[in-house]
């Protein structure tokens, strides 16, 4: 059934129109069609921002920001859904401990954990300097950025050999 005969059944008005609706490819601005069609026979893409652009810290540095964040607060709500099994949290800090490979291994896991959340926490600390206007010039940005990622790597792994 069209959308034409759904609405000359419908008891209300209906709320979509079928002359708004267009088959073909029509622009609101105009000169778009123009300027797509220039781009095709140019051998342009429609959207080249990831593949033209090479990596930058800056990106980089944002990105990870966000996955940290996401990253913590997923093994925030695991450790949390660990308290709700059979045995609490501590039976599973036993049974994991019971199949620890070592030492080294086992700071090297605890780093990897802990590298989420104090990245996402010094750079948070970074975010507000840039609130309040301060390290906005380039060569600050990229010097703050190195000591984010040099720091949180650093306190990860002190802190894992700690626990």
């Amino acid at each position: 059934m069209n959308l034409t005969r759904l609405c000359k059944f419908s008891t209300r008005s209906c709320l979509l129109s079928t002359r708004y609706l267009s088959t073909s490819s029509e622009y609101k601005v105009k000169g778009t069609a123009e300027f797509f069609d220039k781009q095709k026979v140019l051998g342009r893409p429609m959207s080249p921002h990831l593949t033209i652009y090479k990596p930058q810290l800056t990106s980089m540095l944002s990105i990870s920001h966000r996955a940290s964040g996401v990253g913590w607060g997923v093994l925030i709500y695991g450790g949390t859904l660990l308290t709700l099994m059979p045995g609490g949290f501590s039976h599973y800090v036993q049974l994991a401990e019971q199949f620890a490979p070592g030492m080294g291994i086992m700071v090297a896991l605890k780093a990897t954990l802990l590298l989420p959340l104090t990245y996402h926490t010094l750079n948070g600390f970074r975010h507000l300097a840039w609130d309040i206007g301060k390290g906005f010039k380039i060569a600050e940005v990229y010097k703050s950025g190195w000591s984010t990622v040099a720091v949180s790597v650093l306190v990860s792994l002190l802190i894992a050999i700690a626990l």
